[in-house]
């Protein structure tokens, strides 16, 4: 049995966005998330973002916060899942977020119109077997159970899609 999977960029952003989707995680939240993995080391990450409830709400929400100018934020969060949020909001927005690591997390302070850092997306990686596993399992639960009631409910392709 392989222990690592390797994926492309695109691959990990979908899985993630539809593991995000399986853990509760509004559409917003999850593409937020997913678009944020393109920063995020693998290897680094300790809890899985992917819950409602969990880093994938705190960070957003603060750094929208700081944004709006309502800084300092304080988030509890896996540091590599922060590393991630962060690399992702100043490569989109093209500002600098001034913010401090802390034990459990993070302090947003603000964002500065400086010349921003450059991050180079990570691209095609390679992903632990467990969190593979895990995010596939979460990913399964945005589908429809394989039911004849299901079937006469509009779920799979049916005979429209026979080609």
């Amino acid at each position: 049995m392989t222990d690592r999977f390797e994926k492309s960029a695109n691959e990990i952003e979908a899985l993630v966005l539809k593991a995000a989707r399986g853990g509760g995680l509004s559409l917003g939240l999850a593409e937020d998330l997913a678009k944020a993995t393109a920063f995020l080391d693998l290897d680094q990450l300790a809890i899985c973002p992917c819950h409602k409830g969990g880093a994938a709400i705190a960070i957003p929400t603060a750094l929208d916060l700081v944004a709006a100018g309502d800084g300092p934020q304080t988030v509890v969060a896996d540091r590599a899942t922060v590393d991630a949020y962060v690399a992702s909001i100043e490569h989109h927005t093209g500002q600098t977020l001034i913010w401090d690591a802390t034990s459990t997390g993070a302090v947003f302070q603000r964002f500065e119109r400086t010349k921003s850092v450059v991050h180079s997306s990570k691209g095609r990686r390679v992903i632990p077997a467990a969190l593979n596993g895990h995010l596939t399992d979460m990913a399964a639960k945005t589908l429809v159970p394989e039911t004849e009631s299901s079937r006469i409910g509009g779920a799979g392709a049916g005979l429209t899609d026979n080609d």
